[in-house]
């Protein structure tokens, strides 16, 4: 399976969500919306979600896409933590190379 990883916007605060990303898989299919987040023990994936009220009124989550196998979503994971590394050093370098 092959992910190509377009991160859309950084988020430089203290919150939890660290980028926003756009995961095209094997040329065929996108999925917008996935979130780079930091946790306790590191970064990792959110999938895009929609909020829904069930039959009892409570406010309900349910992820819109997401692999189906561990193994899918340990290649996705590391293709996005990857690009999402690599747009925060580069821009780092241009943020270097502006001050110096």
């Amino acid at each position: 399976m092959e992910f190509n990883v377009t991160v859309r916007r950084i988020v430089d605060n203290d919150k939890p969500v660290k980028a926003y990303c756009s995961v095209t898989i094997d040329g065929q299919f996108t999925v917008h919306g996935v979130r780079v987040v930091k946790g306790e023990k590191g970064c990792f994936i959110s999938m895009p979600y929609t909020l829904y009220k069930d039959a009892k009124g409570e406010e309900q989550i349910r992820d819109v896409f997401h692999p189906v196998t561990a193994e899918a979503r340990r290649a996705m994971e590391t293709a996005v933590l990857s690009a999402y590394e690599a747009k925060v050093a580069a821009n780092a370098d241009k943020t270097e190379k502006t001050t110096e």
